[in-house]
């Protein structure tokens, strides 16, 4: 069995919060922060725990059971909920939908791209079909690295390189006079690669954290508390994003700066945190059922929320953001216990193997 790390475990539990506070908020200047502390972290963090399989078809197959069929059982699920409680969410949260048949958001759900409002069903399971392109690329960059035997130094330039030319195709796909939207998210994986290839070749930056002995514990809050100022002012600076339309503020290298900021903070705050938090750790081990299944939870909160105060409506101002909080942890909770659920009932759709699979 693979030993979980902990610091790695806590960091995914900050980006999901991240993820389901932004969703709870919907939009507004917090989305300067919470985009750039989510989603590429995302990314980011599944560099970090990569591995290079020897077979391409045996990477495939782990990566259909653990991205593509989750992926497809919620969004099935969704789409049947929302053919019957879609149009009452879209009046009750003033929300615009394309449709609640049943047959067209299966057609989009196969297509497996969120923009143009083809996926209100379940906005957030945008992610899982661009995370399956991303390893795609991801095992391509590095087949074509391995090449490179010893090197250390040629290994990393011809990264970049590659990175870069995904980079540049992806930015050339999204401009908005093309308005591109290829299918499962080809164009947005093309420009969020990077991050990934960036995990792989920082690594060894979360084993050195982990390593480091509890007298730098003055050193690790030091470094958290500058990593969040950095992180914060660039994402504040580079202005409003979002990762699902390819809005990457008012400049990607902003964007990817200050994710990694993000990242490194993350990581520095879960290390600090261990084991000793097991609600947090435990979150952390478990962000998938979290991604599939929010859209619930929020909407009801929404509702809730809006029956006695309007103070969602100015999501700009601070306030919205405090009163996000505590529905956002309940949101999280509420997750946890569908997918403990989801995972003794059907541990296949959390892409779990069964108890026969080798």
């Amino acid at each position: 069995m693979t030993t979980r790390n902990s610091t790695l475990d806590n960091a995914k539990a900050f980006a999901i919060l991240m993820v389901v506070l932004a969703h709870m908020i919907r939009d507004g200047r917090y989305f300067a922060y919470f985009v750039p502390a989510s989603v590429p972290v995302f990314f980011v963090l599944a560099g970090f725990t990569y591995h290079q399989s020897a077979s391409f078809f045996s990477f495939l197959y782990k990566k259909i059971r653990t991205i593509v069929v989750p992926y497809l059982f919620a969004g099935i699920i969704s789409i049947f909920i929302f053919a019957f409680l879609g149009q009452f969410a879209s009046n009750t949260l003033s929300e615009d939908i394309s449709t609640t048949r049943i047959l067209p958001n299966l057609l989009y759900m196969l297509y497996g791209n969120g923009k143009h409002s083809h996926m209100k069903w379940n906005n957030s399971l945008w992610f899982l079909p661009c995370l399956f392109i991303v390893m795609l690329l991801v095992y391509l960059i590095e087949s074509i690295v391995s090449i490179v035997k010893t090197n250390q130094f040629h290994k990393l330039i011809l990264r970049i390189i590659l990175c870069l030319l995904c980079n540049i195709t992806g930015f050339y796909l999204t401009q908005r006079s093309l308005n591109v939207a290829l299918p499962w998210h080809i164009e947005t994986a093309l420009c969020n690669v990077i991050f990934t290839e960036a995990g792989i070749t920082l690594a060894p930056i979360a084993k050195s954290i982990d390593s480091c002995s509890d007298n730098t514990k003055g050193k690790k809050i030091t470094l958290l508390l500058v990593f969040i100022v950095l992180a914060t002012s660039i994402a504040s600076f580079n202005g409003e994003t979002s990762a699902r339309t390819d809005e990457y503020g008012t400049n990607f290298i902003l964007y990817f700066i200050s994710a990694m900021c993000f990242t490194l903070a993350f990581l520095y705050a879960g290390n600090l945190i261990g084991s000793r938090i097991h609600a947090i750790t435990y979150t952390g081990m478990n962000t998938l059922p979290i991604l599939l299944w929010n859209k619930y939870p929020v909407i009801v909160m929404q509702a809730v929320i809006g029956k006695f105060t309007n103070v969602l409506a100015d999501p700009d101002s601070p306030i919205a953001l405090l009163v996000s909080v505590i529905p956002s942890i309940i949101t999280i909770v509420i997750c946890l216990i569908a997918g403990n659920i989801q995972k003794k009932l059907l541990p296949i759709t959390l892409g779990i193997k069964s108890k026969k699979e080798p």
